[in-house]
C-alpha cells in the first residue's frame, strides 16, 4: 500500500497544530489557577494569628477580634449537612444501583443527579428559602420539614444500634425478629417527631441555621447519589452470585459484600461532596444568613466563614479584608487537605488491588 507523503505531512501538521493549541489552553487554565492560589496564599498568611481563631469580631471599624463565630457555624452547618445529605445520597445511590438496576426510573433519576450536580447552588439557596426560611401562611412549613428531617435521622441511628446489638452482639437473626426492629424504628421515628414537634416547631422559623445545613445537603445529595450508584456498578455481579448461593438475603449482599467492595470509592464521593459545599456562599446567604456574635443555637441566624468573607470583602474597613483573605486561605487549606485525602484514598485503594 503506497502511502502519500502529502497526505501524512498534513496529519502531521493537524497534530501539530491541535497539540499545540491544547497545550497553550492546559498552561493558560493552570497560570491563572496559580495565579489565584498564590494571591490567596499572599494575602491570607498575613492575617493568621490565634486571635482570628479564638476571639469574636471586634465593633465594626475597631481593628482586632477574630472570626471564631464563623469558623464554628461554618463547622456546624457542614456538620449537620453531612449527616442530612449522606445517608439520604448513599441510600438513594443503592436503591438506584441494585434494586432498580436498568429500569428506565433508574436512568431518569440518573439524568436528575446529573442535572442537579450542575444546578447553581444559588438557585438551591432560593428554594429552601421558599419551602424552610419564608413562611406559609399560619402554619410553620419550615419547621415541619426540619422536624422531620431531625426525626428521621435520629430514628435511622437508633435502628441501625438496635439491630447492631440484636444481630451482632445478641447473634439473633429472624425474619421476623428483623421486622419487629423495623416496626419499632419506624415508630420510634414517629415518637421522636411528635415530641419535637411540639417543642421545636415555632423556634425553627425565618433564617436559621437548619435551613443553611438542608440547602447544603441539598447540593450534596446529588454527588453522593452518583458517586453511590457507579462505584455499586462496578462491583462484579459474581459477587452478589456467590453470597446467594450460600444462602444470604439480597439485604445481607448489600451490605456485608457489595458495600465493603465499594467502601473506598463512596467514601471518595463523601469527602468530595463536603469539599464542594465547603466554599458554598450564596445557599446560606438565603436561609442561615449571617450571626455577628457566636451562638450554638441552629434555629436562629448562624453565622458561616462564607458568608462573612463576603461581608468583610464588600466592606469599607482595612482590617476586615485583611481578616477576609486569612479566612479565604482557611477555606482554600481545609479544601485541599479534603482532596489530598479523597486522592489518597483512591491511590491506596489501586495500589492494594
Amino acid at each position: 500500500m503506497i502511502i502519500n507523503e502529502a497526505y501524512v505531512r498534513k496529519r502531521k501538521i493537524k497534530g501539530f497544530i491541535a497539540l499545540t493549541l491544547s497545550a497553550l489552553a492546559a498552561f493558560l487554565g493552570l497560570f491563572w489557577l496559580g495565579f489565584i492560589l498564590f494571591d490567596v496564599l499572599r494575602h491570607g498568611i498575613q492575617g493568621l494569628s490565634l486571635e482570628l481563631f479564638t476571639e469574636d469580631p471586634a465593633p465594626p471599624g475597631i481593628p482586632g477580634g477574630g472570626l471564631k463565630n464563623a469558623f464554628i457555624g461554618q463547622l456546624e452547618i457542614v456538620f449537620f449537612a453531612t449527616i442530612i445529605g449522606v445517608p439520604i445520597g448513599i441510600l438513594a445511590g443503592t436503591f438506584i444501583a441494585e434494586y432498580a438496576r436498568g429500569t428506565k426510573f433508574a436512568k431518569t433519576v440518573s439524568i436528575l443527579s446529573d442535572i442537579m450536580v450542575s444546578v447553581p447552588s444559588i438557585v438551591v439557596g432560593t428554594f429552601i428559602y421558599a419551602i424552610l426560611v419564608k413562611p406559609i401562611g399560619n402554619i410553620n412549613i419550615g419547621g415541619i420539614i426540619a422536624i422531620g428531617f431531625l426525626s428521621a435521622i435520629i430514628a435511622i441511628i437508633f435502628g441501625g444500634i438496635i439491630n447492631f446489638i440484636v444481630n451482632k452482639v445478641l447473634k439473633l437473626n429472624t425474619k421476623l425478629l428483623n421486622l419487629t426492629l423495623s416496626l419499632i424504628t419506624v415508630l420510634f421515628g414517629l415518637f421522636v417527631f411528635l415530641t419535637l414537634l411540639t417543642k421545636l416547631v415555632d423556634k425553627i422559623q425565618g433564617f436559621n441555621g437548619w435551613a443553611g445545613a438542608t440547602a447544603l445537603a441539598f447540593i450534596m445529595i446529588p454527588v453522593v447519589l452518583r458517586t453511590t450508584e457507579d462505584m455499586l456498578s462496578l462491583v462484579p455481579w459474581t459477587l452478589r452470585e456467590a453470597a446467594f448461593a450460600l444462602g444470604a438475603s439480597y439485604f445481607k449482599v448489600i451490605k456485608d459484600i457489595v458495600y465493603r467492595a465499594a467502601a473506598t470509592g463512596i467514601l471518595t464521593g463523601v469527602i468530595l461532596s463536603i469539599s464542594r459545599v465547603s466554599g458554598e456562599t450564596a445557599p446560606l446567604l438565603f436561609t442561615s444568613f449571617n450571626n455577628s456574635y457566636f451562638t450554638l443555637n441552629m434555629n436562629e441566624p448562624v453565622a458561616s466563614l462564607t458568608v462573612t468573607i463576603f461581608n468583610y470583602a464588600m466592606g469599607p474597613y482595612e482590617d476586615w479584608h485583611i481578616k477576609a483573605w486569612a479566612a479565604s486561605f482557611v477555606i482554600m487549606v481545609f479544601i485541599l487537605f479534603i482532596t489530598i485525602i479523597a486522592r489518597a484514598i483512591i491511590h491506596w485503594k489501586y495500589k492494594n488491588n
